[in-house]
């Protein structure tokens, strides 16, 4: 956040660093290291004091909703929708997949307001809102049991009749998305970071390991397959840190892309996920026993590929960006 805000005016290669050496404990005690959604810099007037501010100053939580049981990466499609009626306007529908929304003061809500006609047919119009916990209508409930990320809880969000006034929305009508793409976008930079914590604790540890545990009278590291797994994680981790770094540093340069995010996203999270499960292989059975933390890591690694925008919709951003300037 801006320095005129109160935030700590980092640039995003420092962020990403700092976010790098968080990543290698678990996202719950990551959590506690409170960084407000960069969405809330889109709050203009008494917003700014009655929720992005809060929020800095670590006096307010904010959880941020877009999932829907029938709408994941197709956020088009999303059910939940905000009727506008007089000068406020009523909610109805429900969201998933909310993460943290149990400790939330409020919600930035997203949810349907409209409809256009494009060369597909009909698509929704999304608007941005700010929604208080407690507001009538707005009940927070307990979430999934999920594999990864057991530290923190994910809710379901029930909007009955949920009268809010128009002050509360974020953007402008009809703008949600481009609420969220001025400021969601680095979110994946966030996730692609801390995969790189992750993997660096992981891969500590299987060195450790095959430098120590002995089988045939010498280190295991001294065998080509386990010598060589080691080699690969290393080669594989290190090109995702370049990739984060480089998106990192784009961004403050202002150059940026929708690309640059989602190869580092892609590339770091898929990397997370074959350094866990080698570091396991390398343990052997010792790997899965909650004695270590390898297993915390390696179930904690297998939403990083989802959450975010999974990785086929990264290599969609990605494929788009290359071949649109042919087809244009």
């Amino acid at each position: 956040m801006p320095v005129e805000l109160g935030g700590g005016g980092l640039d995003s290669v420092s962020l990403t660093l700092f976010e790098r050496e968080l990543g290698r404990a678990n996202f719950a005690l990551q959590y506690l290291v409170g960084r407000p959604s960069n969405i809330l810099q889109a709050c203009t007037d008494e917003q700014r004091e009655r929720y992005l501010l809060p929020c800095i100053k670590g006096e307010k939580i904010d959880c941020l909703a877009m999932t829907e049981p029938g709408a994941g990466s197709d956020l088009r499609s999303m059910a939940c929708r905000a009727d506008r009626n007089g000068g406020d306007y009523v909610i109805t529908g429900t969201k998933h997949f909310i993460s943290h929304a149990d400790i939330a003061d409020f919600v930035i809500l997203f949810a349907a307001t409209g409809e256009e006609s494009s060369s597909r047919g009909p698509r929704k119009l999304i608007s941005a809102f700010l929604v208080d916990k407690g507001t009538k209508g707005f009940d927070v409930r307990p979430g999934y049991h999920s594999v990864s990320h057991r530290g923190y809880h994910n809710c379901i969000l029930e909007f009955d009749q949920c009268r809010i006034p128009d002050s509360q929305m974020l953007g402008h009508e009809h703008q949600g998305f481009a609420v969220a793409n001025d400021w969601l976008g680095a979110t994946r930079l966030q996730v692609a970071a801390m995969c790189l914590g992750r993997a660096h604790r992981a891969l500590e540890l299987a060195v450790d390991w095959a430098a120590q545990r002995k089988q045939f009278g010498q280190p295991i590291g001294r065998f080509q397959g386990v010598g060589f797994k080691i080699a690969e994680m290393r080669m594989r981790l290190e090109a995702a840190e370049l990739l984060t770094l480089k998106s990192a540093w784009k961004t403050d340069q202002g150059s940026a892309t929708d690309s640059d995010y989602a190869m580092a996203k892609l590339y770091a999270t898929e990397m997370l996920a074959y350094v866990a499960d080698e570091a396991i292989q390398i343990h052997g059975g010792m790997g899965l026993m909650a004695d270590l933390p390898l297993e915390r890591i390696w179930r904690d690694a297998r939403v990083e590929r989802i959450w975010e925008g999974t990785s086929e919709i990264q290599r969609h951003i990605i494929s788009r960006d290359i071949l649109r300037p042919r087809w244009d």
